[in-house]
Parts: C-alpha cells; structure tokens; sequence
C-alpha cells in the first residue's frame, strides 16, 4: 500500500513538473503582449484581405481559439476578404457597398487585416505607392479612429519543385514589405502581428497552391495569432488549443468547429451572394428580379 500511495505523489509530482513548465513556456510566449486585452465583449471582427485571409475564415481556426477562449465576450467574425484584394483595389460588382460601408454595416469594431503579397510581385520601386495606398485604406477601415485594427504579415511564396516555374521565393523582394506593415502599424498605434510567417516557413507542405496557405498549417496561423491577443496572464489557452491541434483530438473543438465552418459558409453565401446583378447590380429590371405582383 505504501508503494503504491508513493507511485501516485510520484506521479503527481511529475504531472505538477510537466504542467508547471508548460505554464513557464506559454507565459514566456506571451510576455511582449500588452496587459490591456486587445478585444472587448460584444467586438464585432471582421477579417480583410485577400484569399488567405479568405481562406483563414473558411477554415476557422482563429475563430474557434477565440470563441473558446473568450467565452463571455460572445465575439462575432464577419468575413470580409476578397481572392485578389490589395491595398490599390478592392473589385466589386456594380453598387457592391464599398469597403468602409460594409464595416459600418456589420458593426465591426475590429479590423484584422493583410495585405503585401501579391503587391510585392511590383518590386521594391513600388513600395513607396503600397505604403501610401495601405495607409489611405486604414484610414477608411478605422472610421474615424472607432475600430481597432491589427496587422497581419503578409506570406511569401513557395519553392517551386519543377525548373520550369518561376521561383518568386527568391526573386521577389519580400522583405521591404514586411517592415513597411510594421512601420505602418507603429505610426498609427496599430497592432502588429509579427514573426506569424516567419515561424511558419514557406515549406511546400503548409500551401494549398503554392501561394495560399492550407489546412494543415492554419491551427498554427491561428495560435500565433492567438498569443499576440492575449495578456501575459491569460493562459486559457493552455486547456483549450495548442500548436499541434489535430482534427479527432478534441472532440467539443471538432464540433464548434464544424458549426464555425457552417456559420461561415452561410455568411459567406449571403454577403457575396451570387445573383448580386438581378438584386442591385445591372440586372434589377430583369422580371425574375421582381416581385411577379409587386414589381415595386
């Protein structure tokens, strides 16, 4: 009997050990982050940019750290991003709200933002034109100074496997336009989410098309995302998620996640709807865009 109760401290000591050191290293993580909270109960986040942050949405592990994390805040994620948006256009259809009065549609009283991929394509000669065009586009996404509004690196570019493709990892001059957000993000007291990408890699497994990021890598998209949220002694995040989350661990993560992704689907479907011409577009005097009785 006394063999066994010292087995059972023994175990629990060395649960003890192994809990007390996670707690070091997550805390160590989070020690550059302010202890102001970056979001407020009832925020309203919509997410910009272009398709990997289209892709971030779909996926939803950003919005499932939070949600589990920020139970009573009851945050709500409004996608907004747009395949080949950047800092000089955001296409749309004819009488699609611009972008500042989608935000003030959706309440949004945050902004989580990327942009300087597919603009780094330009070169270096046209970073001075991204910088001037990203702050006007912050400018119109604060409204006014009233939305929170977080930075988010852009990713570089896959190595291709065959020498027949361009390597534009290499080719492309990358980095201006990584320091350019940070600048950006420092002069308007923005907050910069920095070394996201650069812990991730540009390893082929983590794209999905050797521009835009994957599932795999997305949980840790989300998590570093996640420590640069949070306050240094918010470690929540210890029981609910963590760098190697995989599908089929947590099965309470699996099913919010599963309705993440359903909620998103639905909201994408009604935000970019598809026959947008007959409903506002070009199209309105079609008879199938009115009413058969009321064609008012």
């Amino acid at each position: 009997m006394a063999r066994e109760t010292r087995e059972s401290r023994e175990k629990r000591s060395s649960l003890l050990i192994r809990l007390f050191a996670t707690f070091a290293y997550f805390a160590g993580l989070f020690s550059a982050v302010a202890e102001e909270p970056f979001f407020k109960k009832g925020d309203v986040i919509a997410i910009v940019g272009g398709e990997d942050m289209v892709a971030m949405s779909e996926y939803g592990y950003l919005e499932l750290l939070l949600t589990r994390a920020l139970p009573e805040h009851r945050l709500k994620f409004r996608n907004l991003a747009w395949e080949g948006d950047t800092v000089f256009e955001q296409r749309r259809d004819l009488n699609f709200p611009p972008l500042e009065a989608q935000l003030e549609q959706v309440g949004a009283t945050v902004v989580i933002c990327q942009f300087g991929q597919m603009e780094s394509l330009a070169g270096k000669e046209k970073l001075p034109e991204f910088i001037a065009a990203y702050e006007k586009l912050i400018a119109r996404m604060s409204g006014g100074g009233k939305r929170r509004i977080a930075l988010v690196p852009p990713l570089g570019f896959q190595k291709p496997d065959s020498p027949f493709l361009p390597d534009l990892s290499e080719k492309v001059e990358f980095s201006g336009y990584l320091t350019a957000g940070e600048s950006i993000a420092e002069r308007h007291g923005l907050l910069f989410v920095d070394s996201v990408f650069d812990v991730i890699g540009t390893d082929k497994t983590i794209f999905r098309d050797a521009v835009h990021l994957g599932e795999d890598c997305q949980p840790w998209v989300a998590f570093f995302l996640g420590e640069k949220f949070f306050p240094t002694d918010d470690v929540k995040l210890l029981h609910i998620f963590d760098a190697e989350i995989e599908k089929g661990t947590h099965k309470k993560e699996d099913q919010l996640l599963a309705d993440i992704r359903a909620k998103n689907r639905l909201w994408f479907d009604y935000w970019r709807v598809q026959n947008w011409a007959f409903l506002a577009g070009d199209r309105t005097e079609q008879p199938s865009s009115r009413d058969h009785l009321d064609r008012t």
